[in-house]
């Protein structure tokens, strides 16, 4: 097996140095609330403790980017945009007059609902 030990030191200098994936910063914050906290002086074997439960219970950061309304509207956007560019071709193909005729409606039924939007705000 190979020994992978020269990783793990630079991967945890490289984190006590502040570099890396944001972890220290994340425990810093945390330790000096925790320290901050009122109350009793709770010892750094118990707030490493509570750091991992904490850790442990948060969302990763890829879901906490997925869950922003921003993101999830682009998300639904292009994904809407690439289902209508796969259907409209094959649509097209079948019944062109009826495409066109839909596609229109769905552009004038946008254009519409925009200006209402646009009003309203």
């Amino acid at each position: 097996m190979e020994d992978l030990a020269w990783m793990v030191r630079e991967s945890t200098s490289a984190w006590l140095r502040g570099y890396g994936d944001e972890r220290f910063g994340a425990y810093e914050k945390f330790y000096r609330e925790a320290l901050a906290a009122p109350g009793k002086q709770p010892g750094l074997e118990m707030i490493n403790e509570e750091y991992v439960q904490w850790a442990n219970e948060r969302p990763s950061r890829l879901m906490r980017l997925l869950n922003r309304p921003t993101t999830g509207r682009a998300l639904v956007g292009l994904f809407a945009v690439w289902v209508a560019a796969q259907a409209v071709p094959h649509a097209a193909r079948l019944a062109p007059q009826s495409t066109a005729v839909l596609l229109v409606v769905a552009f004038v039924g946008l254009r519409i609902f925009h200006r209402k939007r646009r009003t309203s705000a």
